[in-house]
């Protein structure tokens, strides 16, 4: 069995109003609603932080020939 986490938060009563009708329409318990909600918006924001143009610098400093991990001068 995969470890899991217990999230807890307030909603205003319209959006609560709103994903209970979901979840009723659905047949599916609001628990179950709200994991799919979550888990659709983490993927959705991971590939949004994925095409950030910062990450695309990362690989292209030139570094002597050698790979961070290699080298030992920026040590303490």
């Amino acid at each position: 069995m995969r470890a899991k986490k217990v999230v807890q938060t307030e909603v205003d009563l319209g959006t609560y109003a709103r994903l209970r009708h979901l979840a009723e329409r659905r047949a599916l318990p609001l628990k179950t609603v709200l994991r799919e909600a979550v888990t659709s918006y983490v993927n959705r924001m991971e590939g949004s932080l994925e095409k950030d143009t910062l990450f695309e610098l990362v690989g292209r400093l030139g570094l002597e020939g050698r790979e961070w991990s290699e080298r030992k001068d920026w040590r303490p």
